[in-house]
Order: structure tokens, then C-alpha cells, then sequence
């Protein structure tokens, strides 16, 4: 394909085409008046359309894009084994292999990255060489190994953790995230290429070790920091009062949040409970039937949440329940039915209404329990579990206490000041921090001994991150009035894979270009010389014509 670079809005550039226009006309004019008559008049008139477009072609001087073929490198780890590496140099149409101690004097003009486990020297070589390649990092980890591993090394206590990852799975086993022995969550992992998610409410306050097992078998050590609990203030507003939702209520209390139980009696007759001197509600408790009370859209309008229970019953159409929702307050809920039964079991004292819920792209759904939420300005949340009390008449508090923590901790609205960093974070490899809803931003903020400066969002003037590069492990403390902690890890086979991201980050930020394929297009020019030959050609055919 052929470009020019010539700019047609400079005014001299302008000129000079002008001034080839009127060149062209007299060149013509001349040639007709003086050999119209000539046999030679056509052979004259080509030369000299020649020689002018020959000159417009010199001024324009175009560029050629073409296909160029590469010159591609491949650098393994050493963990890498030999096999992979043989079968990913096939893929590339057979790249030459570059050893660690040869990278320094190679000449590639694509270098293919397999893994990550470099030496420090290995990537500092890349950078020093003479032209830098375009880079194309593909990692690499072990069957049966994390990979892309990440969780939040801060939040609150109450508020969901949620750890996600990647592991090609050698065979059908278990995934476990426990915390002293007990099993907080777990997923089966099918053989092959697994994305994993696990959850659970922060149950804890303060440095909170996990550990995660593959099989029984610790294979990663999971840290984070959890600040205080911010209590709730939850409002039950329902048509009658019932026992599923006093005995909900009665349990919110005494875990210390407060509690507004408004349920009619009857007509004109009201109950009223408030328990720990409930105010303005975070989050309200309600029915289908109350969607459209102008309390409940407050709340959603204003950033608080609304959580629906007893869908669907006693005699109850859980789609009409739904419609009536999303046309109160813009939600999108749809379910689909699953079963004729009336009810699906959970567990041996916990069932569910017998749908689910469709997915869409505005929404979440619970990992364990039917529970919907989506994000308008508040949360909506709906839930088709049947009665929970049960299982505290069973004696069963611990998984009554299990369900109800992880349903208000994805329908908890969101904190006001927020501080959180997604873990792990490296020793020496640089890491961020983001800020949220804070009326005025600090210009830094303290990490143990060292300061680092606050980058404000350009979209949101109460948000901000901060870069910072630990230079210590272990537990960082950010010196602020919770006592709010970061952990450092200094060794993790996922450390490498975090630095070689960097690298190729960095280099991309200097203007290194990284490739998805292994060609690209190259741009050329006519030298000059050659221009100036053809304007010599052109020049003695116009001088040598009348003479022969």
C-alpha cells in the first residue's frame, strides 16, 4: 500500500503544487505550438508528462507498507520443560531459541517470552540491547499450580472475599479455602483449564491468615487485613409480622446491629420494634408487594439497599413479584423455572423456591444461595430461599448465622471511606492502592516508614490511587487511625509472573511495542539517489530526442 506524508495544508506546500500546474500547462502549450505539426509531437508530449510527474512524485515522496517477515526469538524459563518448549517453537513456524546468557548479544525483531522465572539480570539484558524487540510474554505454570491468583489484601469485616483464580487441573479434585481447618468454601476443579472463584464473608478483624488446598494439600498461603465491622441499620417494613423475619431480626440485634421491625396488624394498626436504636436504614427487609413504597426507593436512589424475601408465596407468582420490582425501581430480575416440586432442597434444613435466575450484565449472583443483586444507584437484591429459622430450631446456629452472613454481605451497601489493595502484593514490585469516597484527598499517605504520593481519578474527584514499591515483607502497617495493615510477601511462585508483567507494562509505556503474532509491516522509501537518476533519465530523454 502506498502513503504520502506531503502536508497539503502548508501554505508553501500549496505553492509549489500551483507552481507544478502551471508548469504542466505551459510544458503542454509549449509542445503543442512548436510540434503540433512535428510526427514527433506525441512521442515530445509523453516525455514531458513524464518528466512533470516524475517531479510530482519526488515532491510527494510516498512510503511502501509491506509484509515484512520477522525475525522471531524464543527465551524459556528453565522451569519450562523441554517438550513445551519444543511444541511452542513449532507453533511459531520454528523460532530460534535464545539462551539466558546469549539474550545480550541477540538480534531478533520479535522475542517470544515463555514463563517467568527469569533472573533480574535476564530482563535488564533486554532492556539494554541495541533495538529493543517487540515482546510477547506467554506465561507459563505447572499443571496443578495457581495461576492469576488474586484476592483483596483489605476490606471490612462482614463485607464479601472473594479469591480468584486460574489452575489447569490434572484430574477431577477439590479446591478448598480453609481457615483452621474449617472449609470456608470450595469448588470441583474438572480436568483441564479451570476459572475458579471462591467466597465468603469476612468473618474475622485484624491479620487473617487462609490457606488454599488442592486435594487436602496446602498449596498457597492467602493473607489479608480486615478493619472493624461498620454495623448495620436494618429496617424489616413487611404487610404482617411473621417468624422467620422477628427471628432474623432478634439475630441482628444481638450481633450488635440495629434493628427497625414495622409490620401491620391490621388495618390502621401497626407493630413497631426498634432494637439498638435503629435510625436511617442501610439496608431494608421487605416483601414484593412494598416495591413500589416511596421508603424503599428512597433508599435504592440514595445508595442504600433493598433486599425482597417470601417471594413467591404463600400464594404468590414469583414472576408477576418480579415484574412488580423491576418496574418499581429499573431492576432487570428474570427467573426461570427448574423443577415442578414446590420446593428444591439445599441442604437438609434449607430449601429454595424452584427457579433460578437468568443471568445479565448488570448483576451478581450468590455462589452458594439463590440470591440476586444488582446495582442501580443502591443494591436490589432478591432472595428464593424458603424459611432459615428452622435451622436454629434444629440447633444448627452456626450454618443459620453462615447463610445470613454471606447474604448481607453481598447486599451490604458500600462503605463511605474506603481504603483497599488487591493482594497479593510483591517485596520490589510495584503496587497499587485505591481510595474511594473521600471528600478531600490526602496528598500521601504513610507506609510504615515511607511516604507515597496520591494520583486523584480524573473521572472522580473522591477517588484516588497510589503506586508505592515495598521495600520490606511481611505485615505494613498504613498508619492510619484503624490500624489498617498490608501484607508483603517476599517469595511466591506468582512473584515472577507479577514482575515480568511489570516488564512488559514498562515497556510498553517507553514505546517497546508487544505483539499478539510474530509479523509486521514495514514501511519503505525510494533513497534519494534513486530519485535523482530518474530525474536524470527523464531530463537527457527530453535532451536526446530532437537529435535523433
Amino acid at each position: 500500500m502506498i502513503h504520502t506524508d506531503f502536508n497539503w495544508t502548508a501554505p508553501l506546500n500549496l505553492l509549489v503544487m500551483c507552481a507544478l500546474l502551471v508548469l504542466l500547462v505551459v510544458q503542454c502549450g509549449f509542445v503543442y505550438t512548436r510540434h503540433r505539426n512535428s510526427g514527433r509531437f506525441g512521442i515530445r508530449l509523453i516525455l514531458n508528462g513524464l518528466l512533470w510527474l516524475s517531479m510530482v512524485a519526488w515532491l510527494l515522496d510516498p512510503t511502501f507498507k509491506l509484509a515484512g517477515k520477522s525475525r522471531i526469538g524464543l527465551l524459556a524459563a528453565e522451569n519450562v520443560p523441554a517438550d513445551v518448549v519444543t511444541r511452542f517453537r513449532d507453533s511459531l513456524g520454528g523460532a530460534e531459541i535464545i539462551s539466558t546468557g546469549r539474550i545480550g548479544t541477540s538480534d531478533v525483531d520479535t522475542l517470544v517470552v515463555l514463563g517467568q522465572e527469569f533472573d533480574q539480570k535476564v530482563l535488564a539484558a533486554i532492556q539494554q540491547l541495541p533495538r529493543i524487540p517487540a515482546l510477547q510474554w506467554n506465561p507459563y505454570f505447572a499443571p496443578d499450580q495457581m495461576s492469576d491468583l488474586h484476592w483483596k489484601g483489605i476490606l471490612g469485616k462482614g463485607e464479601l472475599q472473594r479469591i480468584d483464580g486460574r489452575i489447569q487441573s490434572s484430574q477431577q479434585q477439590i479446591l478448598q479455602i480453609k481457615y483452621a481447618g474449617r472449609t470456608l468454601d470450595s469448588v470441583m476443579l474438572n480436568k483441564g483449564d479451570n476459572r475458579v472463584r471462591l467466597t465468603f464473608p469476612a468473618f474475622s478483624e485484624g491479620r487473617t491468615t487462609t490457606t488454599l488446598h488442592l486435594n487436602d494439600l496446602a498449596i498457597d498461603t492467602l493473607r489479608y487485613f480486615a478493619r472493624p465491622e461498620a454495623k448495620l441499620t436494618v429496617r424489616f417494613l413487611l404487610d404482617n409480622p411473621d417468624f422467620e423475619t422477628r427471628n432474623l431480626a432478634n439475630w441482628l440485634g444481638r450481633n450488635g446491629h440495629s434493628v427497625s421491625y414495622d409490620a401491620t396488624l391490621s388495618k390502621n394498626i401497626q407493630s413497631r420494634l426498634n432494637i439498638n436504636r435503629a435510625k436511617e436504614p442501610d439496608l431494608i427487609v421487605t416483601i414484593p408487594a412494598n416495591a413500589s413504597n416511596a421508603a424503599v426507593k428512597k433508599a435504592v436512589s440514595t445508595g442504600k439497599s433493598a433486599l425482597f424475601v417470601q417471594m413467591g408465596g404463600p400464594v404468590g407468582n414469583l414472576f408477576a413479584e418480579l415484574r412488580s420490582i423491576n418496574q418499581a425501581l429499573g431492576a432487570h430480575f428474570q427467573a426461570i423455572k427448574i423443577s415442578n416440586e414446590e420446593s428444591v432442597a439445599l441442604s437438609p434444613v434449607l430449601s429454595a423456591l424452584p427457579f433460578r435466575f437468568q443471568m445479565h450484565g448488570y448483576q451478581t449472583h450468590a455462589v452458594h444461595y439463590p440470591l440476586a443483586v444488582e446495582n442501580i444507584n443502591g443494591k436490589v437484591a432478591v432472595s428464593l430461599l424458603n424459611e432459615t429459622f428452622p435451622m436454629q430450631l434444629s440447633g444448627d446456629s452456626i450454618a443459620y448465622a453462615s447463610v445470613w452472613n454471606e447474604i448481607f454481605a453481598w447486599t451490604r451497601p458500600a462503605r463511605g471511606l474506603t481504603l483497599s489493595a488487591d493482594a497479593p502484593v510483591f517485596k520490589n514490585v510495584p503496587a497499587v492502592m485505591h481510595l474511594n469516597n473521600f471528600q478531600q484527598i490526602p496528598r500521601w499517605l504513610e507506609i510504615r516508614s515511607d511516604t507515597a504520593f496520591t494520583k486523584t481519578s480524573v473521572l472522580n474527584a473522591h477517588s484516588a490511587e497510589v503506586t508505592f514499591l515495598p521495600v520490606r515483607d511481611g505485615w505494613q502497617s498504613l498508619n492510619d487511625s484503624l490500624g489498617t495493615e498490608l501484607y508483603v510477601q517476599d517469595y511466591s511462585p506468582l512473584k515472577y509472573a507479577a514482575q515480568m508483567q511489570h516488564f512488559v507494562r514498562s515497556a510498553e509505556e517507553t514505546g517497546v511495542k508487544t505483539l499478539s503474532g510474530n509479523r509486521a509491516d514495514v514501511t519503505r522509501k525510494l533513497p534519494g539517489w534513486v530519485w535523482f537518476a530518474w530525474l536524470m533519465v527523464c531530463l537527457t530523454a527530453l535532451w536526446i530526442e530532437p537529435k535523433v
